[in-house]
């Protein structure tokens, strides 16, 4: 009986030696495949970081695009808007050239009728 306990105890030493090495090749495993995961996210995160960072860069890109577009568009309107008023000025300074012509030669009218008024006077009188 103490031989058959003995072999019992050996059986289920080994078997407990067995469990104990088999935990400590999964352990080993977990630890390693953790590792792995843990290298492998890492490198996942690196490069969402870099693809966020080109992202962020192209956004910028683009809103300084977008910005001097403005820019050029407002200059553009702005020297439109210059163009006309001057052409408006220029018209309308030639408007009162044309107003002066008129009043000149409404003036000489006038001094010739002045002219003709004041011989007739010195004829009558």
């Amino acid at each position: 009986m103490a031989s058959k306990l003995t072999d019992i105890k050996e059986k289920f030493q080994t078997l407990l030696d067995e469990t104990k090495a088999k935990m400590e090749q999964s352990r080993e495993r977990a630890k390693a495949s953790a590792e792995e995961s843990k290298e492998k996210m890492s490198g996942q995160l690196d490069k969402v970081k870099s693809y966020f960072e080109d992202a962020r860069a192209r956004a910028m890109d683009k809103k300084e695009e977008m910005q001097a577009s403005v820019a050029e568009y407002k200059a553009d309107r702005n020297a439109k808007r210059a163009a006309k008023r001057a052409e408006r000025a220029e018209d309308y300074a030639l408007a009162c050239i044309q107003m002066v012509e008129a009043a000149l030669v409404e003036a000489d009218y006038a001094i010739a009728e002045a002219i003709v008024a004041a011989a007739e006077a010195e004829e009558l009188s």
